[in-house]
């Protein structure tokens, strides 16, 4: 029996102990990095776990604020969330950003947030998992036959899956928004300038488009134009990637027939935010609903 005892206490801490929170670092000088781990082994004694990977599937991504290892950091980034330090207050990119210089004071507050985020997320993942179903006796009396109505499939709760055409010069941009659209449950094509774009839309027919404006060849606005020609694609959201937008910039995109801008590099949370509003859009008055 104490033996049985011993057991069921190793495998209950085991259970209470919360996973270590995986970082990996992309591209970050060795100065940052030192203060990452003496943050990481002072965070262990606070009973806060982490450790470095060298794995692109950690839980974080660690890169600078160079526009190259944010688009590698990007075009590795499956699901994990991407962590930017600047030299910029105003910088976007990522899911969090955080401010040179690297105090450690400031370093061990994004930590926590970390912590907090991916120990949110990770416990949402666990809810969703199905509950065992526990099989009834062969004795038990069956249950009554169900009157609740069946609804059809046109329910609004049905997840329709939709057919995106992103349009981008840039690999890793195209990397991150065939993520974030498979999130969403949507599937994708890709091409890389306007020309390469109409030809696809002439063979096949798109639910969205995420165009970017600065292409070699036609541009943006010009694609955009040529894209409304065409009778099927009168009303398809068009959705305009941008580094940079200025009211001249959206006024010239609702004229070339843009339905909303995104700005790059993208961010998750608003990527969700206007693909959702889209989904909504599309389930109400797309060609399919």
């Amino acid at each position: 029996m104490d033996t049985l005892k011993e057991s069921q206490s190793d495998t209950t801490t085991q259970a209470d102990t919360p996973s270590a929170i995986s970082i990996c670092f992309i591209d970050l000088p060795t100065a940052d990095k030192a203060t990452f781990e003496r943050v990481i082994t002072f965070c262990a004694a606070r009973g806060q776990h982490f450790e470095i990977s060298d794995s692109v599937d950690a839980d974080v991504l660690i890169t600078n604020d160079e526009t190259a290892s944010i688009e590698s950091a990007i075009a590795q980034q499956d699901g994990n969330m991407l962590l930017v330090v600047s030299n910029d207050q105003n910088c976007e990119a990522g899911d969090i950003q955080l401010q040179r210089p690297l105090l450690v004071t400031r370093v061990m507050r994004t930590m926590e947030t970390l912590s907090k985020r991916i120990g949110s997320k990770k416990k949402s993942t666990i809810s969703t998992k199905p509950t065992p179903t526990t099989v009834a006796p062969a004795t038990e009396t069956k249950p009554a036959p169900s009157t609740a109505t069946v609804t059809p499939e046109s329910s609004a709760n049905v997840q329709k899956s939709y057919l995106a055409l992103v349009i981008d010069d840039s690999a890793a941009i195209r990397k991150q928004l065939e993520i974030e659209l498979r999130t969403s449950g949507m599937q994708s094509d890709f091409a890389e300038s306007g020309e390469e774009a109409l030809e696809k839309i002439a063979d096949k027919e798109y639910d969205l488009i995420f165009l970017d404006i600065m292409m070699p060849g036609i541009d943006g606005y010009e694609t955009c134009g040529q894209i409304r020609k065409d009778p099927r694609y009168k009303k398809t959201p068009v959705i305009m990637l941008s580094g940079k937008t200025s009211p001249l910039d959206e006024v010239k995109g609702v004229l070339a027939g843009a339905s909303t801008y995104l700005t790059k590099p993208v961010k998750h949370q608003h990527f969700q935010e206007v693909t959702e509003r889209i989904t909504r859009w599309l389930n109400e008055f797309g060609k399919n609903s």
